[in-house]
């Protein structure tokens, strides 16, 4: 006798030995799917070290095979919680790679004592019974910088049946599936994350079909609160489906997830002078962390902001990193090198590798707009280094549009924003403006000093909410 529900899960799964000719959806799902893990995670077939795959509910191995061919080199453990379906998966992959791992495996509760480069899964999530809180486990095998990729079923998966079980005011016995808004809240807060939503359209000849299409792949265990139809619901159900419908539609959700490169923040600006070298300069206190300025100019005016924080807080060679890139004239760092007859390769940004067990504070130069060179902005350099963003913007006239376009531009990018803090006089309407139509959190508000020194430094940093659920905690 069956003991529990996820028993019932993986016993159906075991029996669907057809389950090839049926899985059409996943099929198809399966080569979208690899087309975002492509688009994401090309550039580990240049890295210098073999990178390693975890697939959680691998079927037969649809999914699996898409993974060979875009990363023939990798290391892979494969897993499925269904010994038949992991077995079905290994007759028809093992020969493919040597480096490969089949795993039994329930994907809500994995054990590892090594990390991946890159977790995915296709089709198989909505069945865990608490998405969230599996994928918040998920992320702790990911290694900095690695991504989580996945595809899983929207809450109007099957809308025309649901529709018509509601018609009739019977029960529903198809799982229930998370509701766009609710997906947006189960990344966790220790790297980027969102989701993206498309909708495939399958067609049936006969509402029986549907349901031998679910039994064949495995998938007709009902919702647990359910209760079975008797026999003339169900006929009703399905006179109504071929009379009506005839096809139903899947909501898709594709999940892309990137682990954070180490703890801390990147720190820019609406523009340049906001205030941005004195608020790294309390972020680094108040976190203890290493400061970081990659692109230095204007050094013709003074020494500089690395050199400015150093003095202001009294840092010692281990507490700071040099700038990569340091430039005479005032400007931004693409005309900066112009005027020296300098040019900035692209490929400073190959050099750029956080120590994950460090915190970090890294300023921008200007804002995120700003040229490096004909083909970089600063923005391209904060999605490279890939930490959440503190953005500081003014109090004053104009600051609106400057700080709701910085915030349109990084998300655009999936960049996540940690909070604002406002630099200068208080200004209530602005503050307000700020967080209704930029949806964030003001972390701070300082006040305008006419000099800078320790004391002011203090009263700042007494003013500033870190966000801390960004370094794993839950405030």
């Amino acid at each position: 006798m069956l003991k529990s529900y996820k028993e019932k899960i993986i016993h159906s799964f075991d029996q669907a030995d057809q389950y090839d000719d049926y899985a059409v959806i996943q099929k198809i799902v399966a080569v979208k799917l690899s087309e975002y893990i492509k688009n994401n995670c090309m550039d580990y077939n240049s890295l210098d070290h073999k990178i390693s795959i975890l697939e959680i509910g691998c079927g037969t191995g649809f999914l699996t095979e898409h993974l060979l061919y875009l990363f023939p080199n990798a290391e892979f453990v494969i897993t499925d919680i269904s010994s038949q379906m992991l077995k079905r998966a290994e007759q028809k992959i093992k020969k493919c790679s040597n480096d490969i791992i089949f795993k039994i495996m329930d994907g809500e509760n994995p054990q590892f004592d090594k990390k991946f480069d890159l977790i995915c899964s296709n089709l198989s999530i909505q069945w865990f019974h608490d998405l969230a809180c599996a994928l918040k486990k998920l992320t702790n095998y990911l290694k900095p910088n690695g991504y989580i990729i996945c595809s899983t079923l929207a809450s109007e998966t099957f809308k025309e049946w649901r529709s018509i079980y509601l018609h009739h005011q019977f029960e529903c016995t198809l799982q229930n599936y998370p509701k766009k808004e609710e997906f947006e809240f189960f990344w966790p807060k220790t790297g980027s994350g969102y989701w993206v939503y498309e909708k495939i359209i399958d067609h049936f000849n006969h509402g029986l079909d549907f349901f031998r299409e679910l039994r064949f792949i495995g998938a007709s265990v009902p919702n647990k609160a359910s209760v079975p139809l008797k026999r003339f619901q169900l006929n009703k159900i399905i006179s109504d489906f071929n009379n009506y419908y005839k096809y139903c539609t899947y909501h898709l959700a594709f999940g892309i997830f990137r682990k954070f490169s180490a703890k801390g923040f990147f720190v820019t600006g609406t523009d340049t002078d906001v205030g941005k070298t004195f608020i790294s300069a309390c972020l680094t206190k108040l976190l203890n962390a290493i400061y970081w300025k990659p692109i230095q100019t204007g050094l013709n005016c003074n020494l500089g902001d690395t050199h400015r924080i150093c003095q202001l807080l009294n840092l010692k060679n281990y507490d700071f990193l040099k700038p990569i890139i340091e430039l005479q004239a005032p400007l931004s760092p693409e005309e900066a090198a112009k005027v020296e007859n300098r040019y900035i390769n692209s490929d400073f940004m190959d050099r750029i590798n956080l120590n994950s067990n460090n915190t970090y504070i890294i300023e921008g130069a200007g804002g995120v707009f700003v040229p490096i060179n004909e083909n970089l902005m600063m923005i391209d350099l904060i999605q490279k280094i890939n930490l959440p963003v503190i953005i500081v913007t003014r109090t004053t006239l104009g600051t609106l549009n400057h700080t709701l376009m910085t915030i349109e531009a990084l998300r655009k990018r999936h960049i996540s924003i940690a909070g604002i803090v406002l630099n200068g006089e208080m200004n209530e309407a602005n503050k307000q403006a700020i967080i209704k139509h930029g949806k964030v959190k003001i972390i701070g508000e300082i006040p305008f000093f006419p000099s800078i020194n320790l004391k002011e430094l203090e009263i700042s940093c007494r003013k500033i909410n870190i966000p801390m659920k960004y370094f794993g905690y839950d405030y």
